[in-house]
């Protein structure tokens, strides 16, 4: 049985060090540009140089992401990118945007890709496409489940399934909230994260539930990760770019012991310890989501939307920019506090503890201990306290992630005979093997020799590097050899091995050319679509398409090939079928030549509607680039009217759901749920020029009449024409 690999986050170069040091298999990071953590701290190119040595060297691989929606005038830029990271002998890239997915897979063809969780890969359907267009993984969307896994995992590709960490609240790769709102496009790797936000019922009123609605629970499937190892998931990947070396430690050290745990046929459960830990280093409560079926009270912290650490005591009184508070847990000097306040919590540190009158460095439950605070709002009588950092906790971790236990297994042999130079041999699991003489030869020894005992120890010992010899074997007579030469042979031999570990595609050479071209399918288009609830028809140029020539962006139950015809395409699994004229949806997220080229050279795609996310100048660099490459105008559409869906929510994301929700800037939102699917709509309807594109898109899904459809779809049109 192939055994799943644990895939850690890295931010940064401490958090990579972290991950290693915490036992993963693998680690995922973005470089400076194209990622969807671009707050992240992010690799420079010197550093991903030392991250692939660092890591290849402890048998650790290395995953990049490249994984947001690209514009035209970013694809040259990218393409360097690429470029570096397979010369740099990078394990495999991350990518949403399938213009460069095909680009890859023509270009460098032995360079492992894999479907990241943002192109929206949602049911088998998808899983069987992306495994025939060459991937070698699909980062399946977090709202699939158990049962899906389990079907997924018999499609001769690889699933990766996310275990641990924050959740979004809608599906990825089909959040448009951020980029409409706050014009800071979740598909570029800015969301502003809405769902963490306020919102209400109408003015003045709040939820029952609490004010943040839209936000989830963190993942934890600990208690049930012998099901999903069962299923046949061959990666497990934890959430948490952005998050602390110590948290990425913590987490990937509890993942590493109940991998190991299910392998071994042992149990493994948390102790109480380790469930403090991971609660105090970060989160919002857990929850199995949708993997296990989660119902919605388990699914979401609507009470708040950050990290609640643990409740350690109780607000007794507050003056003079001291608050006093009853214990019932440990803390420590330099903890890191919250009070549960209104309208806002409290945030404080503790930096003096006064206890009986006097300093103290810790008190324990049943204290009453006075701690500064002059953060506003000022605490109240009765509130929680909160630990959300527990300095002793953090430095612990420290100092084992600089011990590092993170050790490869080597063979080493040597042979010493007077007269020649000292041979030593070393090799490892995977076949690699080097051998390095020392400078001087050795001698007979005039007066004492260096024993076999005492050359064996000296051999053995590795040092900062990151090996362990497990064996050792020689050809040894009686020699003298100075203690500096045998240690410079050693260290030149772990530097030899360590050279060729470092390698993981030694056969790598140049990028293949770009060699690719296609015919315009030539046919009747309709010069507007208007996508509608109601209304089927076409006449004088436009085309109501109504819910049923439209496919839906959520399908969760698509497995088989189906026959599409006229059809508006929403999502990968899509692809799958069998098509006749039909159209990529908006969906889909194309927003640059390539992305176009490789829909539009799709048997049975005519026309495409680019990302309603692209501006004009974006939209005409685009048409521009596709012209000049393949030496045709594309048939492409643009969103030019219409309330977008801004969240698929899979499910309900509270118990009764709203016709509207209101955010802090008074926004209202129009919601709606059918076919398990939360729907939230744009507040005002986003407006655009068709530019060069050679129709026009419009969306009426959500408006309440087919005679308002109609009769805004006239309006708008006429108004362009």
């Amino acid at each position: 049985m192939k055994k799943a690999e644990l895939l850690a986050p890295a931010g940064n170069m401490e958090s990579l060090k972290a991950a290693v040091a915490g036992g993963c298999d693998a680690v995922y990071l973005g470089l400076q540009n194209f990622s969807a953590r671009a707050f992240a701290g992010n690799f420079s190119h010197d550093e991903f140089e030392e991250a692939i040595r660092f890591c290849h060297v402890r048998g650790v691989k290395i995953y990049v992401t490249v994984n947001t929606m690209l514009y035209e005038t970013e694809i040259a830029n990218t393409i360097k990118e690429i470029d570096f990271l397979y010369k740099h002998d990078v394990d495999a890239l991350l990518i949403q945007d399938l213009g460069l997915f095909h680009y890859v897979r023509t270009c460098y063809p032995d360079l492992e890709i894999h479907c990241s969780t943002q192109m929206h890969v949602h049911n088998t359907a998808g899983v069987k496409y992306m495994k025939q267009e060459g991937a070698s993984r699909v980062v399946i969307a977090r709202e699939t489940p158990i049962e899906t896994i389990r079907e997924m995992c018999k499609c001769g590709i690889d699933i990766e399934v996310f275990v641990y960490g924050a959740i979004c609240i809608s599906y990825s790769g089909q959040c448009l909230m951020s980029s409409s709102v706050n014009h800071r496009s979740a598909n570029k790797g800015v969301c502003a994260q809405c769902c963490r936000l306020q919102y209400y019922p109408s003015a003045g009123e709040h939820f029952p539930e609490g004010d943040y609605i839209l936000s989830p629970k963190d993942l934890n499937i600990l208690p049930r990760l012998p099901e999903l190892l069962d299923a046949g998931a061959a990666s497990l990947k934890i959430e948490g770019r952005m998050k602390r070396p110590e948290y990425v430690w913590l987490v990937t050290r509890v993942f590493r012991e109940a991998i190991d745990a299910y392998y071994a046929n042992e149990p493994y459960e948390l102790n109480q310890d380790q469930i403090r830990d991971l609660m105090l280093m970060f989160n919002r409560g857990f929850s199995l989501g949708h993997l296990f079926s989660a119902d919605v009270k388990q699914r979401m912290s609507q009470y708040r939307p950050n990290h609640m650490g643990l409740r350690i005591g109780t607000v007794l009184s507050y003056k003079n920019d001291k608050v006093q508070v009853r214990l019932s847990d440990r803390l420590y000097q330099h903890d890191g506090l919250r009070i549960l306040n209104r309208p806002t919590d409290t945030g404080l540190t503790a930096v003096r503890i006064e206890k009986d009158d006097r300093l103290v460095s810790e008190a324990g439950p049943g204290d009453v201990v006075w701690l500064d605070c002059k953060s506003r709002p000022v605490p109240k009588k009765g509130q929680p306290l909160q630990k959300t950092s527990d300095a002793r906790l953090v430095s612990s971790i420290d100092h084992m992630i600089e011990d590092d236990p993170k050790t490869i297994a080597l063979n080493i042999s040597y042979t010493a005979i007077a007269g020649q130079p000292l041979l030593v041999t070393v090799s490892d699991e995977d076949g690699h093997t080097c051998t390095c003489a020392s400078a001087a030869d050795c001698q007979k020894p005039l007066k004492a020799p260096v024993s076999k005992d005492r050359l064996e120890e000296l051999l053995m010992r590795t040092g900062g590097y990151p090996y362990v010899f497990t064996d050792i074997s020689g050809e040894y007579e009686e020699i003298f050899l100075p203690v500096s030469a045998v240690n410079e042979t050693r260290r030149n031999v772990l530097d030899a091995i360590s050279s060729l570990r470092e390698i993981n595609h030694p056969d790598r050479g140049e990028a293949l050319p770009y060699s690719f071209s296609f015919e315009e399918e030539t046919g009747e288009h309709d010069s507007v679509i208007v996508q509608n609830r109601f209304i089927s028809e076409k006449k004088n140029g436009i085309r109501y398409a109504d819910h049923s020539e439209v496919c839906s962006p959520i399908n969760q139950d698509l497995s088989e090939k189906k026959t599409y015809q006229n059809q508006i395409l929403s999502e990968i699994g899509d692809l799958y079928s069998e098509r006749e004229n039909c159209i990529a949806g908006y969906t889909l997220n194309i927003a640059n030549s390539y992305a176009a080229a490789y829909f539009l050279s799709r048997p049975g795609i005519t026309a495409a509607v680019i990302s309603s996310e692209i501006n004009d100048a974006q939209c005409e660099n685009l048409i521009r680039a596709f012209e000049e490459r393949y030496g045709f105008t594309p048939y492409l559409y643009r969103v030019v009217y219409g309330r977008r869906v801004l969240m698929y929510i899979k499910d309900k994301f509270i118990e009764n759901i709203p016709e509207t929700i209101t955010d802090f800037n008074g926004n209202i939102y129009k919601v709606s749920y059918n076919n398990s699917v939360s729907l939230i709509y744009e507040p005002m309807p986003l407006t655009a020029e068709k530019g060069s594109c050679r129709g026009m898109y419009l969306l009426m899904d959500a408006e309440d009449s087919a005679e308002n459809a109609k009769e805004i779809a006239n309006e708008e049109i006429s108004r362009r024409i």
